[in-house]
């Protein structure tokens, strides 16, 4: 960026649930800045896709198609959201060919944008990692983790394939030959467009598992409304265009209001009219063996499973962060309380499953 001239800001996955909310705050904070997406689909919305320099398309597993896409352009800075995060049971799968499919895009995906970036000229990126960097080893809990916590222990797919990812762009000899980058760690994020959290556990209604709690209930985790985590993003967008104090670093960010998981599960069953009349506690020990059972039935049958072990293992577990850094060096504040983003995310998913519906009746 030199001179008054309005910085060219390039979103990946900028069509999607987290990029999407970025381009939109991109575009009404900062109305003289010319942001760009670099998608697989330009965003649905055409009052966004009006307001874009550039629709860049390319499927970012591919190095010659992100390299093509940057041909003939140079952004001041790419805030690099777009990836895969596995849900429901692929969340906790341990086939080779699934972690395939995951680094391709996370992994190997973050280092075509990257490599892209910085030949292009390009020197300012902003890395969307996840708490899972940390938190997808599920040997442990992670009691008010802070950036001190060492990454690359993660088991599951998305947290190791994201801490690989980070590690790549967060490295020295890059920052030492000009790369201004930082990383941003979410926790679970919930809002209009989830395309994961909400549904999970509203499935858990029609299955009837609303009665149970594996363990004694006590465990906690943290979760974020979608705004936070775009404002977030939007302040190290602007803390790289100019102190640039957020170099080099990693970030925890979350609605910084830890909450025991299973009431938080109750919370959102709540806003769908569910209250179980009763819960039992189930013993960690009795809920895993019966989950290991139930993957052995998956596996000789076919059958879809509702509990497996790695769910049973992740529901006991504490995972909630340290936000200072972010407010810190950031200024970030989590501005939508957590109980209001709970109302609107719910009430977004009511109205997905009443369109569903609405299509099954034609």
């Amino acid at each position: 960026m030199s001179g008054q001239t309005a910085p060219r800001i390039l979103v990946t996955g900028g069509s999607g649930f987290l990029g999407g909310g970025i381009v939109k705050a991109l575009l009404e904070r900062h109305p003289e800045w010319r942001v760009s997406v670099l998608e697989l689909k330009p965003p649905a919305d055409p009052k966004i896709a009006g307001r874009l320099e550039q629709y860049l398309r390319a499927d970012i597993t591919s190095g010659e198609s992100v390299n093509n896409a940057f041909v003939g352009y140079t952004p001041d800075l790419v805030v690099h959201t777009a990836g895969i995060v596995p849900a429901r049971k692929a969340r906790y799968s341990t086939k080779t060919t699934d972690w395939e499919g995951v680094k391709a895009v996370n992994y190997y995906g973050t280092r075509h944008v990257l490599d892209a970036t910085v030949a292009s000229g390009c020197t300012k990126f902003v890395y969307t990692s996840s708490c899972t960097v940390a938190a997808d080893d599920l040997e442990h809990d992670y009691h008010y983790m802070d950036e001190k916590v060492p990454i690359g222990f993660a088991k599951l797919h998305y947290g190791k394939s994201k801490a690989m990812a980070e590690q790549y762009v967060l490295d020295r000899g890059r920052r030492e030959k000009g790369l201004v980058a930082c990383a941003l760690r979410p926790c679970s994020i919930i809002g209009p467009g989830d395309p994961a959290v909400i549904g999970v556990m509203h499935d858990l209604i029609a299955k009837g598992e609303t009665s149970f709690i594996v363990g004694g209930g006590d465990n906690i985790y943290d979760f974020m409304y979608i705004d936070n985590a775009v404002d977030a993003h939007v302040l190290a967008v602007e803390n790289l265009l100019t102190t640039q104090t957020a170099a080099g670093q990693a970030f925890f960010i979350s609605n910084q209001e830890p909450v025991y998981f299973w009431d938080f599960l109750a919370s959102v069953w709540a806003q769908f009219g569910h209250v179980p009349s009763r819960r039992y506690h189930v013993p960690p020990g009795l809920a895993w063996f019966a989950a290991l059972v139930l993957e052995w039935v998956t596996w000789l049958t076919g059958a879809a499973s509702t509990l497996d072990t790695g769910s049973v293992r992740d529901g006991v577990r504490s995972i909630y962060a340290n936000c200072d850094k972010a407010k810190y060096v950031l200024g970030y504040e989590a501005r939508v309380p957590l109980a209001e983003g709970v109302r609107i995310a719910c009430e977004d998913y009511k109205e997905h499953l009443g369109s569903l519906e609405a299509k099954k009746d034609k």
